[in-house]
């Protein structure tokens, strides 16, 4: 098979995908070691409207630090993303913005330790209801409070097991992040290097042909920070 693995919340329900083909799927919470995620809030946009079943495509538009369009973008469509037309209200269907949100991390399962899958590493695309705004109580947590929870108790992404779920109070992608306890010695031998392999921070870096689309050659990745980051 080609292309990346991914996990495609959907409808209460974590797929897994490599490039456009399903090749199984959790139904409820999913428990995950978070091995790297894309150092800051990116942007991203397309010309042609999104959709759930949309196939993985290049942006025309993207920024992997949310200020600039990044040197690949390419249809860059202002200087800087804070002064973009693409980036005011109703720009986007009805009152939303055409230029979203975006942060990759890529993941463990847990359930893959001790099977042929251990080690594998799969990258989840957040937007902006799974970034921002509330969690439900005081240990669930939307992405960035999430990092900020871990980080304020000493704490980092990729030496706990995190809970997956989704959010009720939301849309049926939106994903909420709960600690769920200290990963054991066995998973930290499989984990504890892959943040900084080169194939594991091209899955958190944005790129002109998207880490998941099949047989194009990727550029070498942005340096990317594994551990702890708020």
């Amino acid at each position: 098979k080609t292309g990346a693995k991914r996990i495609v919340p959907k409808n209460g329900i974590f797929r897994k995908m490599v490039g456009s083909e399903e090749m199984g799927k959790v139904k409820g919470n999913l428990d995950v070691i978070v091995v790297n995620a894309s150092p800051k809030v990116g942007r991203i946009f397309y010309a042609k409207a999104w959709t759930p079943d949309s196939e993985p495509s290049a942006p025309d538009c993207f920024s992997n630090d949310g200020v600039a369009p990044d040197a690949g973008a390419g249809s860059p469509q202002s200087s800087r993303c804070d002064s973009c037309a693409q980036n005011i209200k109703g720009s986007g269907q009805g009152t939303s913005k055409a230029c979203r949100y975006s942060r990759r991390i890529a993941v463990n399962l847990v359930e893959d330790f001790g099977t042929s899958l251990e080690g594998e590493v799969y990258q989840l695309n957040l937007a902006s209801k799974s970034l921002f705004g509330d969690g439900a109580g005081d240990n669930t947590h939307t992405f960035e409070n999430y990092t900020k929870y871990l980080a304020n108790n000493g704490k980092s992404l990729d030496y706990v097991v995190t809970t997956l779920s989704f959010n009720e109070e939301n849309d049926n992608q939106s994903v909420l992040f709960t600690p769920a306890r200290f990963i054991n010695k066995e998973q930290y031998a499989v984990t504890g290097t892959l943040g900084s392999k080169p194939e594991v921070q091209r899955l958190v870096v944005m790129t002109p042909y998207q880490a998941d689309t099949a047989g194009k050659a990727l550029p070498a990745p942005a340096k990317a920070e594994a551990k702890g980051e708020a």
